[in-house]
């Protein structure tokens, strides 16, 4: 007997208990029919029914009795009694009692064998029994009808009048389907697009710290939450970026799934819960990694026995980038390195200079995090760091008024190399980190600002004609294939600007 038929069985059993109930009286087969609703509008496996019917059984000997009616529950208690008789033996029919019988296979991996989940995960206040054991990763169908994919899964259908294979799906997810509309510019590949749901960054955090959250399959396999999870274990499989350890340890992974009894509206609610209600998780602000990432470069530099040349840091750093799970390139370190070598003059000279109590200082350099990365760039002459470095006077007045808050966005970090040589600019800034108010403070910078970009603007008109023939020759005499080896970044960037005077050229050009 299949599930499916012994739940047809057990619904036929409940309409001729309603039907004998009414025969008895009006009142109690109405009594019995509400009590048993819940069997006959929905699928009960053998315990559930046996609870029902036991609930139904006292739920009548009890009305009975307390209407007098000592014959109707006497009745009433032997067809229950051997509808129970039934359901046991439905149950014995189907052998609840051994292992469900599910489409799609766990497995026994590393001496682990596949076991009920205790106690039983709550999605969407709905209660669901789920085994967790292994899985081989390409075993594991990603899934199309995950929301996320549907816009490119029916850009893929349009251009192709058929759905994607795994392959292609894959292909997808990991960026490499030449989709249009997904590049950042019309005339841009797709292909060009870098990781659009983020894949390398998680595949990088499993690697370091294994599949800390196991995908949830359904009982045929369907990846109800963890399509980008497995994913990157596809990434890191075909990726050289991964060591062969790093690599085997993802070709199997550890896995929940709804047993064979799962219901549609279990199913559901494990779908709405995690992609629909938001996990409260707060990440570590990115002052908090940055400090914790500084203290581990400064202990490896301890650790040396000398001090490292470039290429040693080099590697050093790709190491560090590696354990903190940030990328094999060690560009976030060497960025957290140089704005946290600013947040700690920042924070000496509030606490040394400006006697603010430490912990306010600290406070201040995580709410301001951001300009710190704008006050590390340009180290080369000119550049905001290297102007700033060199100006003392200006480092304060900058490091004051980004205490007090006085900036109105990071972006006016970048017109700071202008002002060191403009003394009106200067004065206005001066002015500004002196202000009480702080809206007048704000005016007095971008009143500093207005002037140093009107005299760039002025100074940049000088010579014009000459710096535009100079790039109109060199661009003509450059050879076609050489725009091959130009990054695809510098490449956006040309065409992004070339669009932008454009339509003013074509418009001076139509007065003329």
């Amino acid at each position: 007997m299949t599930k499916r038929d012994a739940q047809l069985d057990l619904r036929v059993e409940f309409r001729a208990l309603v039907q004998e109930a009414r025969l008895l009286s009006t009142d109690i087969g109405r009594e019995v029919e509400d009590a048993v609703r819940t069997g006959l509008e929905q699928p009960l496996d053998a315990t559930e029914s046996e609870r029902l019917l036991e609930r139904v059984l006292l739920v009548l000997r009890e009305g009975a009795r307390a209407r007098g009616d000592e014959r109707a529950a006497r009745d009433l208690a032997q067809p229950i009694e051997a509808l129970i008789e039934h359901v046991n033996r439905v149950r014995e029919d189907l052998t609840y009692n051994s292992s469900p019988r599910v489409t799609f296979e766990l497995i026994e991996h590393n001496g682990i064998v596949p076991r009920p989940v205790r106690p039983s995960p709550v999605f969407h206040g709905i209660s669901v029994p789920m085994r967790e054991g292994y899985v081989r990763t390409v075993d594991v169908p990603l899934w199309e009808e995950n929301e996320r994919l549907q816009i490119h899964l029916g850009q893929f259908r349009k251009q192709n009048a058929r759905g994607p294979t795994q392959d292609e799906l894959l292909e997808i997810l990991l960026s490499k389907a030449d989709l249009p509309g997904t590049a950042d510019f019309p005339d841009v590949p797709a292909r060009t697009v870098e990781d659009q749901f983020e894949i390398a960054q998680l595949a990088r955090s499993i690697a370091v710290n294994g599949l800390r959250k196991p995908p949830i399959l359904d009982t045929d396999g369907t990846l109800l939450d963890g399509n980008r999870r497995v994913t990157a274990c596809h990434y890191i499989m075909l990726s050289d970026e991964f060591t062969a350890e790093q690599k085997r340890a993802v070709e199997h992974i550890v896995v929940q799934q709804l047993t064979e009894h799962a219901t549609e509206d279990q199913s559901q609610a494990v779908v709405v819960s995690l992609n629909f209600e938001p996990d409260c998780k707060q990440d570590w602000p990115e002052y908090v990694k940055a400090r914790k990432v500084y203290e581990e470069w400064q202990a490896v530099l301890a650790a040396q026995p000398r001090q490292p040349g470039q290429r040693e840091q080099a590697k050093l750093k790709r190491e560090l980038s590696q354990k903190f799970a940030l990328g094999p390139d060690a560009s976030t370190v060497t960025r957290y390195l140089k704005m946290m070598e600013w947040v700690l003059q920042f924070e000496d000279h509030h606490t040394t200079k400006r006697d603010q109590d430490e912990f306010v200082v600290q406070h201040r350099a995580n709410r301001y995090f951001q300009y710190f990365d704008e006050l590390s760039k340009g180290v080369r002459e000119g550049g905001v760091s290297s102007t700033l470095q060199r100006d003392d006077v200006l480092r304060e007045w900058v490091l004051d008024l980004l205490f007090d808050g006085k900036f109105r966005t990071w972006k006016q970090i970048r017109d700071l190399k202008r002002i060191a040589n403009n003394e009106e600019a200067r004065d206005l800034l001066r002015k500004a980190r002196d202000e009480d108010d702080a809206a007048q403070a704000e005016e007095f910078i971008d009143q500093a600002i207005a002037i140093v970009r009107t005299r760039d603007a002025e100074s940049r008109m000088v010579g014009l004609n000459t710096r535009i023939e100079t790039f109109v020759q060199w661009l003509e005499d450059l050879p076609v294939r050489a725009f091959r080896e130009v990054k695809p970044a510098s490449l956006r960037g040309l065409l992004r600007a070339l669009r932008l005077v454009e339509k003013y050229i074509e418009g001076t050009l139509q007065a003329e």
